[in-house]
C-alpha cells in the first residue's frame, strides 16, 4: 500500500468487482424465471460464474450472461463477447432482452 491510497484504491475496486456477480446473477436467474419460456442456472466458466438460459421449447437455442463492474457499475453482459445487455438493477427487462435472443416465448413453464 501506499500512502497516496493508490494501492488501497485498486484492492477496494477489486472487492467491489467481484464481490455482487453471484447476487446479481442470482436477482436474473429468478427474472428469468419468473417471465417463462426459459430455463436457466448459474454455472461456473473459467472460475467465473454465468447465467446459462436456453429456451424451454427448443434447449440447442442458448446464451450466457456475465455481471460486470464497468465503469463504476454493475450491468449484465453477454458471457460470449462482453457486450453490454442492462443494468444489473434492472433484471426484468435483462430478462426480455435475453428472451429474444433465445426466441423463448412468455408464460411458457420448463
Amino acid at each position: 500500500m501506499t500512502s497516496t491510497g493508490g494501492s488501497t484504491k485498486m484492492a477496494t475496486d477489486h472487492l467491489t468487482a467481484t464481490s455482487g456477480r453471484r447476487s446479481f446473477l442470482t436477482a436474473l436467474d429468478q427474472a428469468v424465471r419468473e417471465r417463462g419460456g426459459m430455463s436457466c442456472g448459474i454455472v461456473a466458466r473459467s472460475g467465473t460464474p454465468v447465467l446459462h438460459v436456453i429456451n424451454a421449447q427448443a434447449p440447442h437455442t442458448f446464451t450466457e450472461i456475465g455481471a460486470d463492474f464497468i465503469a463504476g457499475a454493475w450491468v449484465f453482459t453477454w458471457a460470449g463477447t462482453g457486450k453490454s445487455i442492462g443494468a444489473a438493477d434492472a433484471p426484468a427487462a435483462v430478462a426480455d432482452t435475453i428472451a429474444h435472443a433465445v426466441g423463448a416465448h412468455a408464460g411458457i413453464r420448463p
